[in-house]
């Protein structure tokens, strides 16, 4: 028997567990719609509903946000029974909705908001009981919940999130109906029996969960008559009417669903499409994987509904884990497995701007050899026409807020000569290791190669570095995982990218003594970062797709360094101050792959100062050959703190 504490604790702790992608993205929650996001302008329409939160309430929760019905001064203007148009619902429908808050607003919609617009199961509803003008009604409120959508952004309306509508096939309405229609008197026990049957079954898949609706139809036959060819000829006809019927509300969900894609394609705009129909359909297939255990029945008894369902109401039933509340509405499971899809969706573009951390983390593992190799040349005297090699190991550790990190590691090999008293030139090659984990959800690899070349001036005490960089990377197993219920789901992906990048250093060399020197430091590195986008490798509810990304990044730094010189081993150390002057902020566009509309989203702010300590040596080894290493730490930096650290030798000729 399923323990209903249990229940309820997973309906409100699921998604903190599952959720972990930032949640500074939004200042507003804004929702409009029927019973399946109402929290109180006409009803909550879940049992225990003063206990669990709908699936707006737990998003609101996780975005740090209040989320209140629109009667009593809040932002849902959700309302159970409410539909698209008002030809069907007068007093209730997300047109009168709409225009409530923009006249409220004063036309201006919140450009930092989040805005839910979910609509579209009582029109539906109201069409299946209308066969000749189904599609019709169909067809208008899906064209009418589009320019909607279109006013919101239209107003200047952020992220605008619209779920498609659930197969209303199976719901358990669909089988009232049935019953209702070919019953008529009768129908009212004929139910009761039905759902006796259906909320005791088990639905493990798809096929046993048709056997469990056909069982309840024949025990509704079985009420009909105690003569049992009566009995058996009502159950046929009454199972082929539902069929039929399903069949029918089938096909129409699907046309509801995809005209109003069609109409929001046309349109365009920041919306971000939600496939619950799809995720609705996955549980269908196998609902223990979620958590559930009976996606026919439902926990309420016949003829309450969830608004007005307790789990101490007569009747109801705790034995299982249903999909359903009542007849037309998901139960608190699944209210938490809907709540953490959309999170999942709206999180997913800004988890993927971190890619083009990969391609800097690389970079600096090469640049970071060059400064040793940088080092050793400013303070050792070459021969003109002197030739040098050296190589070196390169690694990185990033810290990122929460639990997330990532670590580098980079191997370089360069040859450098000396064109005249003041002038060196050389190049390099590198090949690099990334593995970034910003947060628990997220993750990728990337291995990269680069080329370089540099030079190295100086005049007097004063000196000069110069280097370009180009760096082609690949992303391999980028992994997004998402928490629906109990199921853990991952989509992957691969994609690649490019850098380009230059830098400009000077320095000047106050002699304190023979052997030590100090003095001011001005670096300028400049960064283009590009990565392509990819589609995600499944085909499932969840697989996304994401548009090419662009940063640019432009550290300015000042900074003052002592180098020692005493002749064994050479030890230096320098502080530095940077400052980005160029991206501070990264966007992606994203969308799910079953739609063609995309959205927007960028990621957190990155910080705009920060310090760099960094101390290393230079050793000789003999006349011809040396060692030098580094480590340097950032202090300062919000997202997280980077540690990078070089060995290398090098020779000359």
């Amino acid at each position: 028997m399923t323990d209903i504490k249990k229940a309820f604790q997973f309906s409100t702790l699921a998604v903190a567990i599952g959720l972990t992608s930032s949640a500074f993205a939004f200042d507003s929650l804004t929702v409009f719609g029927d019973s399946l996001s109402d929290t109180g302008n006409n009803g909550r329409w879940t049992w225990n509903s003063s206990q669990n939160k709908l699936y707006d309430e737990q998003l609101a929760d996780r975005y740090g946000l209040t989320l209140t019905p629109s009667r009593t001064g809040g932002s849902n203007y959700a309302a159970g029974g409410g539909t698209a148009v008002p030809g069907l619902n007068l007093a209730d429908n997300t047109q009168s909705q709409v225009q409530q808050y923009l006249s409220q607003t004063g036309g201006r919609a919140d450009g930092n908001g989040l805005y839910i617009h979910w609509i579209g199961g009582n029109d539906l509803a109201a069409a299946a009981t209308q066969p000749a003008l189904a599609q019709g009604i169909a067809a208008n409120s899906a064209a009418n919940a589009a320019a909607q959508v279109g006013a919101l952004l239209d107003a200047g309306a952020g992220l605008v999130v619209v779920p498609n509508v659930p197969d209303i096939s199976a719901t358990p309405t669909l089988m009232e109906m049935v019953l209702s229609v070919g019953l008529g008197a009768a129908a009212t026990p004929a139910i009761q029996a039905a759902y006796a049957s259906l909320d005791a079954a088990k639905t493990p898949d798809l096929a046993s969960r048709q056997q469990a609706i056909h069982d309840a139809l024949r025990a509704a036959a079985s009420v009909v008559s105690a003569n049992p060819l009566v009995q058996q000829a009502a159950a046929a006809q009454l199972i082929a009417a539902y069929d039929a019927a399903a069949q029918q509300a089938s096909a129409l969900t699907d046309f509801y669903n995809g005209a109003e894609d069609k109409a929001l394609s046309q349109r365009g705009g920041n919306i971000a499409r939600a496939d619950i129909n799809g995720v609705f359909q996955e549980i269908l297939v196998n609902p223990q994987a979620f958590g559930l255990t009976n996606t026919a029945g439902m926990a309420c008894p016949a003829g309450v509904s969830a608004s007005d369902c307790t789990s101490s109401t007569p009747g109801f039933n705790p034995s299982q884990d249903y999909l359903f509340a009542d007849h037309f509405h998901p139960s608190p499971q699944v209210h938490s497995i809907i709540a953490q899809y959309i999170e999942s969706i709206i999180a997913a573009p800004v988890q993927v701007t971190r890619l083009n951390q990969g391609t800097l983390a690389m970079v600096r593992g090469s640049r970071a050899t060059l400064d040793g190799r940088y080092q050793q040349l400013r303070h050792n005297d070459n021969a003109v026409g002197s030739l040098g090699v050296f190589g070196g190991y390169g690694g990185g550790y990033q810290r990122y807020s929460g639990e997330g990190k990532g670590n580098t590691n980079n191997l370089t090999v360069g040859v450098d000569y000396q064109l005249n008293d003041s002038l060196l030139v050389g190049g390099l090659i590198a090949g690099s290791l990334d593995n970034q984990r910003p947060d628990d959800n997220y993750r990728y690899d990337t291995r990269g190669v680069q080329a370089a070349l540099f030079s190295q001036l100086r005049v007097g005490q004063a000196w000069i570095n110069g280097d370009v960089h180009y760096l082609s990377a690949d992303f391999t197993n980028i992994r997004r995982d998402i928490t629906l219920g109990q199921l853990t789901r991952t989509e992957k992906g691969d994609t690649d990218g490019r850098l380009y990048g230059a830098r400009l250093t000077a320095g000047y060399d106050f002699a304190l003594t023979p052997w030590l020197t100090t003095g001011p430091t001005l670096q300028y590195a400049w960064d283009y970062s590009h990565v392509n986008g990819y589609g995600e490798n499944g085909s499932s509810s969840t697989a996304m797709r994401f548009g090419d990304q662009n940063g640019h990044s432009q550290i300015g730094s000042a900074g003052w360094r002592v180098d020692a010189h005493p002749g064994v081993i050479n030890p230096w150390a320098q502080a530095s101050y940077r400052h980005q002057f160029g991206d501070r902020e990264y966007s992606v566009n994203g969308g799910l792959k079953s739609t063609a509309l995309t959205f927007s989203r960028t990621g957190e702010e990155q910080d705009k100062n920060w310090a760099e300590l960094s101390v290393g040596a230079d050793m000789p080894l003999s006349a011809t050959v040396s060692a030098f290493a580094a480590v340097s730490q950032t202090a300062g930096l919000s997202d997280g703190n980077q540690t990078s650290y070089n060995l290398g030798i090098s020779a000359k000729f």
